[in-house]
């Protein structure tokens, strides 16, 4: 049993001291001795609770006060079972400080396989960011080649234009994540792939993708908007062909239009949304990892270069579709 790392001691006034700042994680600590309160301010720095014993007892503290004292603690949510080493750096600080509010991390990233396609600049940053926030194994795919509006600071260099893309991409991750897995041994499939489109998502790998039973989650840039969404579990959830068929009812020459749009060279997003859309992506890539609840799952949410707020809209399947059980059911009926 040891402290949770990632809290800060404040003192308040005498006999008073608080760990931690956000009120929603914040613990205060009332009616302390002078001693107590000294031994409060060692908390950061004690790596588990028999140091914290010891160091009371150094400050002449009767055994049963130092026991009261891990008790408060204990019951504040502030001692944990992880031994010492196994989550150091500010996301796992992030995380015990999370869990003192009641919001656990339940899965080890470190077993998650990502596949990301699509490695232009908000792509190779959403793969960045989920091998930093320790996604144990990103895969990339992209067969074209890096173009000059790809580059930007920290990811691919003007040396790289005319390269291909996926090469240039994982040298990047390699070099920023050295403990990175970039491949997966045969026969293993992604927890979650994740696919980077321009104005429409090309139906043919998604095709697949349900037909293989992958969850996969698609983020589409478009002339002014992105949008990261839906997460679709096949046979679950609400699917891409779902949205096409709603877009279709509003509009029915759409496949006509997508049919051309997908054919063409896409262009990169703009700046603001290229930096959005991956960090958006990746917490929904991140809650996926983690098991916990995916914001986009029968959703989507769209973004503006001037609307800093994304908007969610809900969907259902599709009666048209076919896609769920339950589609299948409504249609027989």
């Amino acid at each position: 049993m040891r402290l949770r790392p990632g809290f800060e001691v404040f003192w308040r006034q005498p006999g008073v001291s608080q760990l931690g700042i956000d009120p929603r994680c914040a613990i205060v600590l009332e009616g302390l001795s002078d001693a107590e309160q000294r031994l409060v301010e060692e908390v950061p720095r004690a790596l588990d609770a028999s140091i914290l014993r010891e160091r009371g007892n150094q400050l002449g503290l009767p055994s049963r006060q130092i026991q009261r004292l891990v008790e408060r603690l204990r019951s504040a949510n502030l001692l944990t079972d992880r031994p010492h080493g196994c989550d150091v750096g500010p996301d796992a600080a992030y995380w015990h400080r999370a869990a003192v509010c009641g919001v656990e991390r339940p899965a080890d990233r470190s077993g998650t396989v990502v596949e990301v396609r699509g490695m232009d600049r908000l792509g190779l940053r959403l793969a960045l960011i989920a091998a930093e926030a320790g996604v144990g194994t990103v895969l990339v795919r992209d067969g074209g080649r890096v173009r000059p509006e790809d580059v930007s600071p920290g990811l691919y260099h003007p040396r790289d234009v005319g390269h291909p893309r996926e090469r240039v991409a994982l040298s990047i991750l390699r070099t920023a994540a050295p403990h990175l897995r970039v491949s997966a041994p045969e026969g293993v499939r992604p927890d979650l792939v994740v696919l980077v489109h321009r104005d429409v998502v090309d139906p043919v790998p998604v095709r697949a993708l349900m037909r293989e039973d992958v969850t996969h989650l698609c983020v589409v840039v478009g002339e002014l908007g992105l949008t990261v969404g839906p997460l679709v579990r096949p046979g679950l959830s609400v699917c891409t062909r779902c949205l096409d068929l709603y877009r279709c009812e509003h509009d029915d020459r759409w496949p006509a239009v997508a049919t051309q749009a997908a054919a063409r060279v896409p262009a990169g997003p703009e700046t603001s949304l290229a930096w959005a859309g991956a960090a958006l992506a990746a917490q929904m890539l991140l809650a996926h990892a983690d098991g916990r609840k995916v914001l986009v799952d029968g959703s989507t949410l769209e973004l503006t270069a001037w609307e800093p707020v994304p908007v969610e809209r809900r969907w259902h399947p599709h009666p048209e579709c076919g896609c769920t059980s339950a589609t299948l059911v409504r249609a027989h009926d």
